[in-house]
C-alpha cells in the first residue's frame, strides 16, 4: 500500500499582497501526477488546507478540484485534518456525506477516537486523526484542566492508545509543533512563549506520525515522526528549503520505505545580492527573472527609486534591502524576537509588576491564563 503525506497548503495565501493561488494550483496538479505515477492508494493532508478560516472562493474551488480529481475520478482515499489556519467548523461541513466520496475530514476532537481504516488483502491500517486543538478545547472535551499543549496532546494520545488494535498497523495524523524542530518565518505561532511545544516521544509507538504545521520537511526524534513540509515557500527564510511530499511504502510488517519527492514551482523564491548595476546586468541572462525576489543592495551611495529600477527587470521583486542597514535591522529583529518569545501571560505579569511593584500571585496567573485561552479559542472560531 502506498500513502502520500502532505500538509500546509495554505490555499489562498498572499505573499507581499500578491496571490500565490496560481502557483499553488500548479503544485496540486503535480501531486495528482505523482499519485498517478506512484500508484498511490491514499492521501493524508495534515492540516492548514486553507490560509485563513474564511478562505476566498477561488481557494475553495482549488481544493474542490483536487477532491474531484483524486477522490472522485480516481477513487483514492483522502484523509485530512483541520490546522490552526483552517476554520474547523466550516471545513468540517457535511463530513458524513463526504465520506461517501472517499474524503474524510476530521475537524472535531471526538473524531480522534474513531480511526479511519485503510486495508488491502494483507494489511490493515488504523489512522488516528487529531485536528488542531488548544488546551482549552481539550479541557472542554475531557472536563480537565491542562494548560500546556503537550499535556493536552498527551491526554488525547493516551485515549487513542487505549483504543488501539495491536493486530493492526497504527498511524497518527496531527497538526502540532514538536519541541526542538526547525521553524520558518511563515508559520503562525500556536502560542507565544513555548507553551505550544509537544514532545516527539508521544508519537514513538505509532508506525508513522504524519505531522503538519512546520513548513520545512523534516523528521524529529525518530525517522517515522515526520513533517512533510508546506506546499511551497511562503517566506524568504525558506529559500534554501526543497519543498516535497512524503511517500510511504507500507505492508503488513509496517512502513518499509519513506521517500521525499520534490515539488517544482514555476516561480521559485530567491535572494539576490549585489549592486544595483550588477543585479540589472544579471537579469539580462537570468531565465528565472519571474521568480519571487528579495534583493539586497550593496551600493554605498544613495540611489533614487531603486525598487522601480530593479522591478523593471525582475517584475516579481517583493522586497528590497540595503546591506549597510542589515546590521541595524538584525539587531532590531533580535530585540523584537526576544519579546515575542514571551507568552502573553508573561507580558501581562511584567506589566503588572512594573505598575504595582509586586508580582502576580498563583490565583491571578491562573485567571489570566484562562482568559487568554478563551480569547484564543474565540479567535480560532471566528
Amino acid at each position: 500500500m502506498k500513502i502520500l503525506h502532505t500538509s500546509d497548503w495554505h490555499l489562498g495565501r498572499l505573499f507581499h499582497q500578491q496571490s500565490l493561488l496560481e502557483q499553488q494550483i500548479e503544485l496540486l496538479q503535480q501531486i495528482v501526477e505523482i499519485i498517478d505515477q506512484q500508484a498511490v492508494d491514499a492521501v493524508i493532508i495534515a492540516g492548514d488546507i486553507y490560509d485563513r478560516s474564511v478562505p476566498p472562493s477561488a481557494a475553495i474551488s482549488a481544493f474542490n478540484d483536487f477532491i474531484e480529481e483524486v477522490a472522485v475520478s480516481r477513487q483514492k482515499t483522502i484523509i485530512a485534518i483541520s490546522g490552526n489556519h483552517d476554520g474547523a467548523e466550516r471545513l468540517g461541513f457535511a463530513t458524513s456525506l463526504l465520506k461517501q466520496s472517499n474524503l474524510h475530514l476530521v475537524t472535531e476532537l471526538p473524531q480522534a477516537l474513531e480511526p479511519i481504516v485503510l486495508n488491502d488483502s494483507a494489511t490493515t491500517i488504523d489512522i488516528w486523526c487529531v485536528p488542531f486543538h488548544d488546551p482549552l478545547q481539550v479541557n472542554n472535551w475531557l472536563d480537565t484542566d491542562c494548560k500546556e499543549f503537550n499535556t493536552a496532546h498527551q491526554m488525547i494520545v493516551d485515549r487513542i492508545n487505549a483504543e488501539r488494535n495491536p493486530a493492526h498497523l497504527n498511524m497518527i495524523v496531527s497538526h502540532c509543533y514538536l519541541d526542538g524542530a526547525s521553524e520558518s518565518e511563515s508559520e503562525r505561532p500556536l502560542s507565544i512563549g513555548g507553551a505550544d511545544r509537544v514532545d516527539w516521544q508521544l508519537f514513538k509507538d505509532f508506525d508513522y506520525a504524519a505531522l503538519g504545521h512546520l513548513h520545512q520537511p523534516q523528521h524529529k526524534g525518530m525517522e517515522h515522526i515526520r513533517y512533510s513540509g508546506s506546499l511551497m515557500k511562503y517566506s524568504f527564510s525558506e529559500v534554501n528549503q526543497s519543498k516535497s511530499i512524503t511517500l510511504l511504502d507500507v505492508n503488513e510488517k509496517g512502513v518499509q520505505n519513506i521517500q521525499q519527492i520534490s515539488l517544482k514551482p514555476s516561480r521559485d523564491m530567491r535572494v539576490l545580492k549585489g549592486t544595483l548595476a550588477e543585479l540589472i546586468a544579471q537579469a539580462e541572462h537570468d531565465p528565472q527573472r519571474n521568480d519571487f525576489i528579495q534583493a539586497i543592495l550593496t551600493d554605498k551611495q544613495a540611489i533614487l527609486y531603486p525598487m522601480a529600477k530593479l522591478r523593471a527587470h525582475y517584475p516579481n521583486l517583493m522586497q528590497l534591502r540595503k546591506e549597510q542597514l542589515e546590521h541595524i535591522r538584525k539587531a532590531s529583529d533580535t530585540s523584537g524576537q526576544e519579546q515575542l518569545k514571551k507568552a502573553d501571560s508573561e507580558l501581562i505579569h511584567d506589566f503588572f509588576t512594573e505598575v504595582y511593584g509586586t508580582p502576580l500571585n498563583a490565583d491571578q496567573k491562573a485567571s489570566i491564563n484562562q482568559v487568554i485561552q478563551q480569547i484564543e479559542q474565540e479567535e480560532s472560531e471566528s
